[in-house]
C-alpha cells in the first residue's frame, strides 16, 4: 500500500447549502467540484485521508494533531447546527509521523487536547468527502509558522511514513487562496490578490510546483491566503514533482479564491 493522490481543496462553510442558503448559486462550481474531486479520491479506495487544515491549533513550531479515536465537527457557528460530521481517527498513522519526526530529532508533532472538534477548515473537506460516500478514517494535522523547509520537510516525512504504510493515504491540503481578490472581500482589495491567485493556478496546471515554492513573500503576504503552507507539506510529499495534477475549477465569488485541484 502506499501515498495514493495529494489535492487542495478550499474550506468556505458558505459552499455547503445548508450553510449558504439561497447564495449557494453563488459557489456552486466549487461546490459540485468538491464533490467531484471527492468522488475520485473514494474511487481509489484509500484507507486514510491525511488533511492539512490552516484553522484548528496554531502552534508557531510544532505541528499539531487531533489524538481522539472519534472526531467530529459541528457547523453550528455558521449557522447549520443541523450538521454533525463524526469520523474515526487513524492513530497507528499518527503514531507513525511521530516517530519518524523523533528520528529525525525533529519532535514537532503534537497533539491537540482530547475532546477538542475538528475546525472548518478540515470539515468542510471533509463534508465532500462524506457526501462522496468515504468510509475510511482521517489524520488532521495543522501546519505551523515556520518556513517553507520545514513544511517541505514535514511532506517529505509524511511521503516515507505512507509508502511504509500497510494501507491506502489520501493527502488533502486544506486552504483558500487569496483573500483580497474583489473589493468586497472581507480582508480587503489588493491588486496582488487576483495575481496570486491566477499564478498559483497557472503554475499548478503546468505543474511547476518549484515556482510556488520559490514565490516573492512580499507577493504572498500582499494576497493574504491560508492555503500556501499546505500546500508546501503537499508539495514536499510529491518531491516537488506533479503526480496527476489537473485543476477543476477555480472561483471567486466573495473575493477570496477557492481551488479544487489535483496535484
Amino acid at each position: 500500500m502506499s501515498f495514493e493522490k495529494a489535492a487542495i481543496m478550499p474550506h468556505p462553510p458558505i459552499a455547503m447549502p445548508e450553510v449558504a442558503g439561497d447564495r449557494f448559486g453563488d459557489v456552486e462550481l466549487t461546490a459540485k467540484n468538491m464533490l467531484s474531486l471527492s468522488k475520485d479520491i473514494v474511487s481509489i479506495s484509500p484507507d486514510t485521508i491525511i488533511i492539512i487544515t490552516p484553522h484548528a491549533i496554531l502552534h508557531p513550531t510544532s505541528f499539531t494533531t487531533f489524538v481522539d479515536s472519534a472526531l467530529s465537527v459541528n457547523f453550528s457557528m455558521f449557522g447549520a447546527p443541523q450538521v454533525t460530521l463524526n469520523v474515526n481517527n487513524d492513530n497507528e498513522l499518527i503514531n507513525l509521523i511521530a516517530q519518524a519526526r523523533s528520528k529525525q530529532e525533529k519532535n514537532d508533532l503534537v497533539g491537540v487536547k482530547p475532546g477538542t472538534r475538528l475546525d472548518h477548515g478540515s470539515g468542510v473537506p471533509l463534508y465532500y468527502l462524506l457526501k462522496a460516500g468515504y468510509k475510511g478514517k482521517i489524520v488532521v494535522i495543522n501546519y505551523t509558522h515556520a518556513n517553507n523547509e520545514v513544511h517541505l520537510n514535514f511532506g517529505q516525512s509524511l511521503f516515507e511514513v505512507m509508502e511504509s504504510y500497510n494501507k491506502k493515504v489520501v493527502l488533502v491540503s486544506s486552504g483558500d487562496l487569496s483573500h483580497r481578490v474583489l473589493k468586497e472581500a472581507p480582508a480587503g482589495f489588493h491588486p496582488d490578490g487576483e495575481k496570486f491567485d491566477k499564478f498559483i493556478v497557472e503554475s499548478i496546471e503546468k505543474g511547476d510546483y518549484n515556482a510556488i515554492i520559490n514565490i516573492d513573500p512580499t507577493f504572498r503576504y500582499n494576497a493574504g491566503e491560508c492555503a500556501y503552507n499546505s500546500l508546501m507539506v503537499a508539495f514536499g510529499a510529491l518531491n516537488r514533482k506533479k503526480q496527476n495534477n489537473k485543476i477543476y475549477s477555480y472561483q471567486a465569488p466573495f473575493g477570496v479564491g477557492y481551488l479544487v485541484a489535483t496535484l
